[in-house]
């Protein structure tokens, strides 16, 4: 019997399933979770239809040695490569004329309230006074921290001292809660350049996550807006994950809670993503947004930042890129920056690991020949 015409029609439905899945996914990410939140679980499914469609390429070429059965399924990495490089890259640092004094540095880091809890610092007492250290102590000329923690007087936790007064650094600082000890928690941007404005992004919704933005006067006189971001957290513990997919009882138990998460995750981050690019089209700045963004590449969320900006990783990183120090592999924190700034490096600092989340370290410049005439 010959087996190769049931193996071309098996494959053939499942490239046909493949495309129309991953046609779902990137249709998808272009729908608001808030109008219609099933897109938020279909989105996020994006980079299983792009391995299948990978897996369906090897296959019609090992299967068959005439290579015209993989013409589709590489006719579609190619129209979809964008998605492909969303979760893995490629890329050399550029070159540049620009002058070290004309270079940017910019740090963002979610430094997890510097582990000041004790179950966090429990098994390693010295984990926050070097993780403390290694922030304060970093050459970036801009830090962008998520989940801040300052508490006055004290001698390892005084974030606004040791990171910003002692470095010669200006701080704004977003507080989402100050408690009864005076101790402040929320988000900060620190910088060497002078900060000339500064501000909230307000969600008009009660969240405790939040963008900050400061304007800095740079050397060569023209005037950079960074934004800091903290949106709604996907609010998912890892050992409920391992819970749902080692048994049948806690995909019922646990599976039940993660969707609901996501989705309230989904729909809360659409509109502030929304709130966000308002605020962001309204400057005459050229942008830098850093932060935790709490959802996928391939989600609504970044796809409408993608639209208005570029993406740090997508343009200068390399490999994976995950941003997450946990068993999860993904990749959550970006930095995102206009057309009028020059990415020259751009790194995932995954040794660094007193948090669940690694540090994002880049190098930007801005273009004369784009840089706006101040008045």
């Amino acid at each position: 019997m010959n087996i190769f015409p049931v193996r071309r029609k098996l494959l053939s439905f499942l490239t046909s399933l493949s495309t129309l899945w991953l046609l779902l996914g990137v249709g998808c990410q272009y729908v608001p979770p808030h109008v219609f939140w099933p897109a938020g679980f279909i989105a996020m499914s994006t980079p299983g239809a792009l391995l299948m469609n990978g897996v369906l390429l090897l296959l019609w070429l090992w299967l068959w040695h005439r290579p015209v059965w993989a013409l589709w399924p590489a006719l579609l990495i190619f129209l979809f490569w964008g998605q492909h490089t969303r979760y893995f890259n490629f890329s050399s640092s550029e070159a540049s004329l620009a002058s070290e004094e004309e270079q940017i540095t910019i740090l963002s880091y979610n430094v997890r309230v510097f582990n000041v809890y004790q179950h966090l610092h429990e098994a390693d007492p010295g984990l926050p006074e070097r993780e403390m250290k290694w922030v304060a102590e970093h050459p970036a000329e801009i830090l962008c921290l998520q989940e801040f923690y300052n508490e006055k007087g004290d001698k390892t936790y005084d974030s606004r001292k040791r990171v910003g007064k002692q470095q010669g650094r200006e701080i704004y600082v977003g507080k989402a809660l100050t408690n009864s000890a005076g101790a402040e928690f929320g988000l900060a941007i620190f910088s060497k350049f002078p900060i000339v404005k500064k501000g909230t992004v307000s969600f008009d919704r009660p969240t405790k996550n939040q963008v900050i933005f400061v304007d800095v006067k740079l050397p060569s006189k023209d005037t950079l807006r960074v934004y800091n971001m903290h949106l709604e957290s996907m609010a998912i513990e890892e050992k409920d994950v391992e819970a749902a997919v080692q048994s049948e009882a806690g995909l019922k138990t646990k599976g039940r809670n993660i969707a609901r998460r996501l989705k309230g995750g989904f729909i809360a981050r659409s509109h502030q993503v929304n709130k966000l690019l308002d605020h962001i089209q309204e400057s005459r700045h050229p942008v830098l947004l850093c932060g935790d963004l709490n959802d996928l590449p391939s989600s609504y969320t970044y796809q409408q930042l993608r639209r208005h900006l570029k993406n740090g990783f997508e343009e200068g990183g390399n490999g994976f890129g995950f941003t997450y120090n946990g068993k999860l592999p993904i990749r959550i924190d970006n930095q995102f920056f206009s057309d009028r700034l020059e990415l020259l490096q751009f790194d995932v600092l995954d040794q660094i690991r007193f948090t669940d989340h690694f540090p994002i370290e880049s190098t930007y410049v801005l273009n004369a020949s784009s840089a706006e005439s101040e008045e």
